[in-house]
């Protein structure tokens, strides 16, 4: 409770994603080789001195995250009585 605001939480990640229709084949190779790279000593060694957290996952988690995170802040934006842009 650093802000001083309780029932606060933001996180921030990042993601590759591809075209819609993008052939499983193709998304599943993607997804290993990246989470392979992942886990390589020296790029986990980089990110840590950057701050960061690296760590895989997999598409389905990666969708459900974005929908997540889509519900969490549309909620924010429409308590919050910020004006649609």
């Amino acid at each position: 409770m650093e802000s001083g605001l309780t029932d606060y939480e933001v996180t921030s990640w990042n993601g590759l994603s591809a075209p819609t229709g993008a052939p499983s084949e193709i998304i599943q190779r993607l997804n290993g080789e990246i989470n392979e790279a992942l886990r390589q000593p020296d790029v986990q060694a980089r990110t840590r001195q950057v701050g960061v957290v690296a760590r895989g996952s997999t598409p389905e988690e990666m969708h459900e995250r974005t929908k997540s995170d889509i519900a969490k802040w549309k909620a924010v934006i429409e308590k919050s009585g910020l004006a649609r842009q």
